[in-house]
């Protein structure tokens, strides 16, 4: 009878041993995402941390010549996990914007996963397709 019971014991210890190792491995992941066209080059990097959080980080440059004519502009990430952005932001001296935060997602992003960004300002819209590189 003790040795059923300390066999179940080990049995029950290495069952929840092998579930937290197979729940976790494999999911936290970088991921780049790049895109980019004659006014604005973007770079947006996922964490996916477990299979429920995701840290990212958003580097945005403006390629255009004129820095001051851009004024205050929004963004929004758009994947299949959902759609999240930013506004009344401004770029920095170099025409730089940098941005980094985490949220709570059921899911996570792969490299076949093509983010839709999407910025305006003043009076302009655009839409970059991001990919894995």
């Amino acid at each position: 009878m003790k040795k059923i019971l300390v066999g179940i014991i080990i049995v029950g210890i290495l069952g929840i041993g092998i579930y937290f190792l197979i729940g976790q491995s494999g999911t936290d992941e970088n991921l780049t995402y790049k895109g980019e066209n004659e006014n604005w080059k973007v770079e947006y990097t996922v964490n996916n941390v477990g299979k429920e959080e995701i840290q990212r980080f958003i580097d945005l440059k403006y390629q255009g010549s004129d820095i001051s004519s851009i004024g205050e502009f929004q963004f929004s990430v758009q994947t299949k996990l959902g759609k999240w952005g930013q506004s009344v932001i401004e770029l920095d001296e170099s025409g730089l914007y940098t941005s980094s935060g985490s949220t709570i997602l059921k899911g996570n992003l792969t490299e076949k996963d093509k983010p839709v960004f999407t910025i305006s300002w003043n009076d302009n819209e655009e839409e970059i397709i991001l990919e894995n590189k």
